[in-house]
């Protein structure tokens, strides 16, 4: 599920379209956001932090779809960093106090708002559950299936893997398990 912003949503809320680049930062981990986030085109990335600087991905921002917006309605801290990993990307970027009179005086849109970070949250609890619960067959077809879903035309599924590479790894990690 997801909103569509629309010209009447961006004059109600004085919202701002802003063309971002490959690598860009939307939004950094741990800052207190007083804006709401859309991504009208392209791909982002959320990432996190390891203790050693790593980046260790979160998840991606689908197009069409708000991003951090628990973070922004709580005034709590971004849980990760929000990067660009497309050539380019549109973002439409909302005042917080903007935002949240347009829902008050929108009870439709409101109840789509809320009903699509419900999904979010119950597509997330899904998520761990399966990471914690199925075996490594089930965890591998699920992130699949989960990859595909979106994906559109012919090849949309095909995944260019060699059957020669793989093995090639997995001797290479059985090998050093044996010493």
């Amino acid at each position: 599920m997801s909103l569509e912003v629309d010209s009447h949503f961006i004059e109600k809320t004085n919202a701002v379209k802003k063309r971002h680049y490959k690598d860009d930062i939307i939004v950094e981990e741990g800052v207190i956001s007083r804006f709401f986030y859309y991504l009208k085109q392209g791909d982002l990335c959320v990432y996190h932090f390891t203790e050693d600087g790593r980046e260790f991905l979160q998840h991606k921002v689908r197009e069409h779809t708000f991003f951090g917006e628990p973070a922004t309605l709580l005034e709590k801290p971004f849980p990760g960093t929000v990067k660009v990993t497309s050539e380019e990307a549109l973002v439409i970027k909302i005042e917080r106090a903007k935002f949240m009179e347009f829902l008050s005086s929108h009870l439709d849109w409101n109840i789509d708002f809320m009903k699509t970070i419900a999904a979010k949250a119950l597509g997330r609890s899904d998520a761990l559950k399966n990471i914690i619960f199925q075996n490594p067959e089930e965890k591998i077809l699920n992130l699949l299936n989960n990859y595909k879903k979106g994906k559109k035309g012919r090849n949309a599924y095909k995944i260019n893997k060699k059957r020669n590479g793989t093995d090639a790894r997995t001797n290479s990690r059985n090998s050093n398990k044996n010493h």
